[in-house]
């Protein structure tokens, strides 16, 4: 297959060594999420240039890319890296016309164990997708239309269909305090209970990333979110979002 002129939404690559991971960022979202972590930081959020970026810092919005790969220049820079786990993430890598292109070359060149991380809103080709980790935003039609511009009536639909297709899933929500907070969260948690009470949810904390009135949770508040989930759920993880870096994050590109 001639890939030379073929582009890519790929904006971003970042290498975990020690986990044997790579990232990549794509840019293009069909949600216009009011706290959307693009608005703080466009690039990988753990990569070590970030991590002086605070819960509640917002001066100015992030800048857009300007530079995107082929499939050979994708090809050139993944050619030099040790991986076995390849997450496809940034705004929304399922828009990329090239996602099903893309998939298939990381497990016939290199094996790769793929994880499609996305909102659902729409499905691209999954044939070489091992895995989806699905945001769900709010379960409130209205509130979700407020944050996000969208109905969620489809992600529903698309999460529904997915797990009975046999797809490996897991799901995770942001909580904001007094906007997306433990109603919201625990609603949630009710939704995956009625699919399946051992699918992986994962609770993050909000940062400031846009002009908002929101702020980071508390320690306490994550805490108590996964609290109330674990009472529906066999699998539930919180983050308060300081926790430790055990390993690097390197950008490659």
């Amino acid at each position: 297959m001639q890939t030379s002129t073929i582009m890519t939404n790929i904006y971003h690559v970042s290498h975990t060594p020690q986990h044997k991971e790579i990232s990549l960022f794509f840019w293009g979202c069909n949600f216009y999420c009011l706290g959307c972590l693009c608005l703080k930081a466009n690039r990988n959020f753990l990569l070590t240039e970030n991590l002086h970026l605070t819960f509640e810092e917002y001066t100015k919005l992030a800048p857009a890319p300007n530079k995107f790969l082929s499939m050979d220049e994708l090809i050139s820079i993944l050619d030099k890296l040790d991986f076995e786990r390849v997450l496809l993430e940034g705004q929304e890598a399922s828009l990329d016309l090239q996602y099903g292109a893309i998939t298939a070359m990381l497990h016939e060149r290199y094996h790769s164990y793929n994880t499609l991380c996305s909102n659902l809103y729409e499905l691209p080709d999954l044939s070489h997708t091992d895995a989806i980790a699905a945001s769900i935003k709010t379960i409130d039609e209205k509130l979700h239309k407020e944050y996000t511009g969208k109905s969620n009536k489809i992600v529903f639909e698309n999460i529904e269909r997915l797990y009975k297709e046999g797809k490996k899933l897991t799901i995770a929500s942001v909580f904001i305090p007094d906007y997306i907070d433990m109603l919201e969260t625990e609603d949630i948690a009710k939704y995956i209970a009625s699919i399946d009470k051992n699918i992986l949810y994962t609770i993050l904390p909000y940062f400031k990333s846009g002009d908002n009135p929101w702020r980071h949770p508390t320690p306490e508040e994550m805490q108590a979110a996964e609290k109330i989930s674990k009472q529906y759920l066999n699998r539930v993880h919180s983050f308060i979002g300081n926790e430790k870096m055990e390993c690097e994050v390197v950008k490659v590109y």
